[in-house]
């Protein structure tokens, strides 16, 4: 008897157009604040909706975890690879858009920037997504107690950088 197997890419048209309206943007503001590489970003937001269609569901989570978390993973990876040691990962800061371009707005999110990448990829979910430390946590696989610690560190190490130190 010969077996089925299922093909990638079941996921409907419509469905993943669905997803990419309502996720894109959040997941190229990610991406972006966490790499400072607009063309990188990009990048990996259509990895991650390849990766949606190719998977062709989403088995019991919630589809916004899934991306968020495809698309972190996505970013870490390309930090960890050569290929992020040999760019200045700042150089396409003034592209990014936020609420308020003043000068202060920019001298925090340069300072986000050069958090370690787990305390800034949580600073980020947390103050840019206004996800909840629950959300967070399932997001990235990690405890509840983890993500508030990793919090409670990057406010420390961004309160010394704001009192010149």
């Amino acid at each position: 008897m010969r077996k089925e197997t299922q093909v990638p890419g079941s996921m409907s048209e419509e469905e993943l157009n669905r997803l990419v309206d309502a996720y894109s943007g959040i997941l190229l503001g990610l991406c972006r604040l966490t790499l400072g590489d607009t063309a990188m970003a990009q990048d990996i937001v259509q990895e991650t909706f390849l990766k949606a269609w190719q998977s062709g569901g989403f088995r019991r989570e919630s589809e916004k975890a899934w991306l968020i978390r495809v698309a972190i993973n996505l970013c870490h990876d390309y930090h960890r690879s050569r290929w992020w040691k040999h760019i200045d990962h700042k150089a396409d800061l003034d592209e990014i858009q936020i609420a308020e371009p003043d000068p202060a707005d920019r001298e925090i999110l340069a300072m986000v920037k050069e958090l370690p990448f787990r305390e800034r990829q949580i600073v980020i979910l947390y103050y840019w997504n206004r996800m909840r430390t629950n959300e967070i946590a399932e997001t990235l696989g990690i405890s509840q107690a983890s993500v508030s610690r990793s919090l409670e560190k990057a406010r420390k190490l961004l309160k010394l950088e704001l009192e010149g130190g």
